[in-house]
């Protein structure tokens, strides 16, 4: 399943993003655990940061309405949409399971 966003630093103020430049990221999940974490993951950053969350889309194919409202709730913040927005940078990350995790450090 797919997650992807935009971090927009529309004020100037925050970190991470330059001013005025939007960079998307897009996130390979695989289970609904990866999917809460990256949703986490996101409020935090943009906390911390002071950007603006814009362009949210989720891939439903594989995602139940009720997976989806429980991922969505660990953020609970304002999205923006707004098509004239285009990223400066795209990052694309996969989302390594626990498991994996623990078997490449072994």
């Amino acid at each position: 399943m797919k997650i992807s966003y935009m971090l927009w630093n529309r004020t100037g103020k925050g970190r991470k993003v330059p001013t005025g430049q939007a960079w998307q990221w897009i996130h390979e999940v695989e289970d609904d655990y990866q999917m809460v974490d990256v949703f986490r993951r996101l409020k935090k950053t943009i906390r911390e940061c002071r950007l603006a969350l814009v362009n949210l889309h989720i891939e439903q194919r594989d995602c139940s309405d009720e997976l989806l409202e429980r991922a969505t709730f660990a953020y609970k913040g304002p999205v923006l949409y707004d098509e004239s927005i285009s990223p400066k940078r795209i990052i694309h990350m996969h989302e390594d399971t626990f498991e994996d995790q623990n078997t490449e450090a072994a």
